[in-house]
């Protein structure tokens, strides 16, 4: 009987509790769908999902939204996926009221989504920031070195006077061929200046080269950044396109499943306590005689100590062992008085037997149960 009013009320406890809906929302994983399908991305992107869904900040966001309590949104968002491999999530939201489901459930995944995605804005953003500190770098190196040398473009001035020395060289070669001494003197002076500014300019070209090669390597990674950036801004706008969250509402919760699963779970916790109440009782019952015969020995010994400490004898021994014992005197012969007349007495001898012995026996066990 137990068991069924347990289930019984369980039933009916359960079905004076408000009616729930749903509704499910469903997204592919941005990340493996941007990058190209990788089951440990899919597998990590969704676990960091389920996380993220119903964590504190993002929760209380919502409910700011869209004016649910919070203790709502925790109990009723969930996050899945068919398989373990699949980078298609489903989202289910079950709450009290109808009409907000779908846009709680909307406003979690789109929220989740963003979440997600913030920090690989984050990190772009500050990758971005580090990229055009090093450029705004390369490119104060190159003043500092235009400063010191007065050079805008050395590379350009070596090539320029490289070309000048060799026609100079073209000169002096034609000066000593036509035998013209005094030319190809003042050509070879020429020539010395010239290959003289041409080792200096050379080692300036070589610092040049330098400086611009890091502010060309500082554009390439500035240029990687923006991409990133692009791409995590353009993850977040998508995120808030209608066409990425596909939501259903799929009405009210049967509660059928839920009152048996719970009704047979109230009557089999009944039952247990009925059959260890039954089995407790039967303990206590069966351990009941044998305490009384314990108490009943312990008072007896108690009174067999009272009466020896008072130098009378115990009551069962009074009582058993002293007429066990009580040794009978010897019987006397009674005989009647002859006879007036002189004739000799008739009758055989009566053994007449110890009243006296018994008495005193008697006397003795009356003191001692009155002790």
């Amino acid at each position: 009987m137990l068991p069924l009013v347990a289930g019984a009320a369980t039933g009916a406890l359960m079905l004076k509790q408000p009616a729930k809906y749903q509704a499910d929302a469903t997204v592919v994983v941005p990340a493996v769908a941007a990058k190209g399908f990788s089951t440990s991305a899919a597998a990590q992107y969704v676990a960091t999902f389920k996380d993220v869904l119903i964590s504190q900040p993002l929760v209380q966001a919502v409910s700011n939204a869209t004016k649910v309590p919070t203790k709502d949104l925790v109990g009723g968002l969930t996050a899945a996926t068919v398989t373990a491999s699949s980078n298609i999530i489903h989202v289910t939201y079950v709450g009290p009221v109808k009409s907000s489901v779908a846009d709680v459930v909307r406003a979690a995944t789109v929220a989740t989504l963003d979440t997600v995605a913030q920090p690989q804005l984050v990190q772009a953003q500050n990758a971005l920031n580090s990229g055009q500190t090093s450029l705004a770098k390369a490119d104060a190196a190159i003043t500092q070195y235009t400063t010191n040398t007065g050079l805008l473009f050395p590379d350009q001035d070596f090539k320029i006077k490289q070309a000048e020395l060799s026609q100079l060289l073209l000169q002096l070669q034609q000066s000593n061929i036509a035998g013209d001494s005094k030319r190809a003197a003042a050509l070879q002076a020429v020539i010395t200046q010239r290959q003289a500014e041409l080792a200096t300019l050379a080692t300036q070209v070589g610092q040049y080269t330098s400086l611009t090669e890091q502010r060309q390597a500082s554009l390439t990674v500035l240029s990687h950044d923006q991409q990133l950036l692009a791409d995590a801004q353009a993850l977040l706008t998508a995120n808030h396109d209608p066409k990425t969250v596909s939501v259903t509402n799929l009405g009210k919760v049967s509660r059928v499943g839920d009152i048996l699963r719970f009704t047979a779970i109230a009557a089999a916790v009944a039952l247990i306590l009925a059959l260890a109440l039954i089995l407790l009782k039967e303990l206590l019952r069966a351990r009941r005689p044998a305490v009384v015969s314990t108490a009943t020995s312990s008072s007896d010994a108690r009174a067999d100590g009272r009466a020896a400490s008072a130098g009378a004898a115990p009551a069962g021994f009074i009582g058993t062992r002293f007429r066990r014992r009580a040794v009978p005197r010897p019987a006397q012969t009674a005989t009647k008085p002859p006879a007036k007349n002189g004739a000799v007495p008739t009758g055989a001898p009566v053994d007449a037997p110890d009243a006296r012995g018994e008495g005193e026996l008697a006397e003795q066990s009356r003191t001692s149960a009155s002790r």
